[in-house]
């Protein structure tokens, strides 16, 4: 009844997996070499955006012109290059800069809350954003439908009825779960989840934009991410103003040792090389794929991530001790939000009540390849159709 729908462009999500979860790792060194302020993440990773997306257009360019305007493929997009091939952009060069511009400022924000805000709420679980991420594939699903005017298939509906049944239990159970006392009020609680829903519809609306300007404005994605870099660098500074910033940062210069010091520096370049490569497989899955399928790149290792939290980090506390039952819940629902994940994004096929029909692959055996993406409004192109 369920079968694995394997496609050759899969590559690309499952190394954005692999970026995400090294990146992870890196910053869990980090934090454990290093006592700092996280705040010197956001520019870092903005610097790896702009190089990472700099780096590979101009060698994109380069590549093109060495074809001699012959067609050719580039993380298996198509290259466009030549007179008669020029595309006409529906909007104008204003308006998709200021798109460039909107998407940069929506991930400055999201960090501005992941640094800033969400480290203050000291006695709420750890796990709690990540367990909530399935709100982006929501959020994503019905930016695509209302916004870009796509359909949704009976299998996608079913998969965002079932990760939102899961995600208002994760809900309810916090609520039942969480130590509610004078240290963490229900005002603070409430606040945090809707810091949480902000955070994930800020993702949806990148992922949104990023779709619209590679699918309807025909943007290279590199040079979009290069943009986005370059914009989200300067918006940055504003971190200049906030209280202790530069003192967090002398304070770990002024008490490494010299090597301790060269580690650390090491780190984070290594840091700024693991968000160029992460991003470059972030935009280039959007391309290929959908939003959707970006966004269950950020929860498929939940169920790993959490059984860490549970054992390592003690996460999952009531009553100072660790409660089974908290976790075993949660990580059920994860597994589940993280299934349907796949499901609506056609990695996994379910064979039964006909939420097979209209799946890629079982389209490509009823008719031509081409049926599917009138299907699907043109927005999700097979593996080979994707044009820059």
């Amino acid at each position: 009844m369920i079968k694995f729908a394997l496609r050759r462009n899969l590559i690309y999500p499952l190394q954005l997996i692999i970026w995400n979860l090294v990146r992870k790792l890196e910053t869990m060194l980090i934090s454990y070499l290093f006592k700092f302020n996280d705040l010197i993440y956001t520019p870092l990773m903005f610097i790896g955006e702009f190089l990472s997306g700099l780096l590979i257009y101009f060698y994109q360019k380069r590549f093109i012109k060495n074809k001699n305007n012959k067609p050719s493929k580039f993380f298996s997009i198509t290259l466009i290059q030549g007179v008669n091939n020029d595309i006409i952009s529906p909007d104008n060069t204003i308006k998709m800069h200021l798109l460039i511009g909107f998407v940069a400022f929506f991930d400055f924000i999201q960090f501005m809350i992941w640094t800033v805000t969400v480290p203050k709420y000291l006695y709420i679980s750890d796990s709690i954003v990540s367990r909530l991420s399935g709100i982006l594939t929501i959020s994503d699903a019905l930016f695509y439908y209302y916004v870009l005017r796509l359909t949704i298939a009976k299998h996608q509906l079913f998969s965002l009825i079932i990760i939102g049944i899961s995600l208002v239990i994760i809900i309810i159970s916090e609520f039942l779960f969480q130590h509610i006392n004078i240290f963490l009020q229900y005002s603070d609680f409430i606040f945090m989840l809707f810091l949480t829903f902000l955070c994930e519809v800020l993702g949806a609306l990148i992922d949104s934009i990023e779709k619209y300007l590679f699918e309807y404005d025909f943007l290279n994605p590199f040079y979009v991410l290069m943009l986005e870099g370059f914009f989200g660098f300067f918006m940055s500074f504003l971190y200049f103003l906030i209280p202790g910033y530069w003192e967090d940062i002398k304070h770990i210069f002024g008490t490494l040792s010299a090597n301790d010091l060269t580690i650390f520096i090491f780190l984070l370049i290594l840091y700024i090389i693991l968000c160029g490569g992460r991003n470059v497989f972030r935009v280039v899955t959007t391309k290929i794929y959908s939003p959707m399928a970006r966004a269950l790149t950020d929860y498929f290792l939940n169920p790993l991530y959490l059984t860490y939290d549970f054992c390592v980090k003690q996460d999952f506390i009531t009553e100072n001790e660790r409660n089974i039952p908290y976790f075993i819940l949660n990580l059920i629902l994860s597994i589940i939000i993280s299934f349907c994940g796949c499901v609506y994004n056609e990695f996994m096929i379910l064979f039964f009540c006909g939420l097979e029909h209209d799946t890629h692959s079982q389209i490509s055996k009823r008719g031509p390849k081409e049926l599917y993406s009138l299907v699907n409004g043109g927005a999700e192109s097979s593996d080979d159709d994707s044009n820059v």
